[in-house]
């Protein structure tokens, strides 16, 4: 608590609990003025932070499923690669698929619970072989999004090929 009383025009009191500062010449002191004041919006500020840095602690410790996704869902047909995308999570693949495959040997297997395994592996030394496992009524999607690099069974870039996993609803799963 801080109480000023004013003696007369050139002197204060100042009483900050059981400490007591008495300024006789406000020209001469004023850096303490200025002073003790930093010091009372410090710990306010101090003060403020640490009752919000709680509340916060307290949302965050909110308890989630084991298996819920915490992200927003997208949909796949919201998303940019959706433009640059090719179903490979189907028996046969178009002619557009095909080029966009170039240079990748896809295999696929059906594991014991009906789901399928994807495998694409480039033929590029730089590339890491890619597996998903797709269950019933979710669709993989290859992503090319530079044909231009691709000739032959040959791809010339392979930053830009990947694939995305889409459940029965349309969401990317991963």
């Amino acid at each position: 608590m801080i109480v000023l009383n004013k003696i007369n025009h050139k002197n204060w009191s100042i009483q900050i609990y059981k400490f007591n500062f008495t300024i006789k010449n406000m020209k001469k002191n004023s850096t303490a003025i200025v002073a003790l004041v930093i010091v009372i919006v410090v710990i306010l500020v101090l003060l403020i932070y640490s009752g919000t840095n709680k509340q916060t602690n307290l949302n965050n410790n909110s308890v989630t499923p084991v298996g819920q996704n915490t992200n927003t869902p997208v949909l796949f047909s919201d998303s940019p690669l959706s433009q640059n995308a090719y179903l490979i999570s189907i028996p046969t693949f178009d002619a557009n698929t095909k080029t966009a495959l170039s240079g990748f040997n896809v295999t696929k297997s059906t594991l014991a619970d009906g789901s399928t395994q994807i495998v694409l592996n480039s033929t590029n030394p730089d590339y890491q072989t890619q597996t998903y496992t797709v269950k019933t009524g979710e669709k993989l999607y290859f992503i090319e999004t530079a044909l231009g690099d691709d000739s032959g069974n040959k791809d010339g870039t392979v930053e830009d090929d990947t694939a995305i996993l889409v459940d029965a609803n349309g969401f990317i799963v991963r």
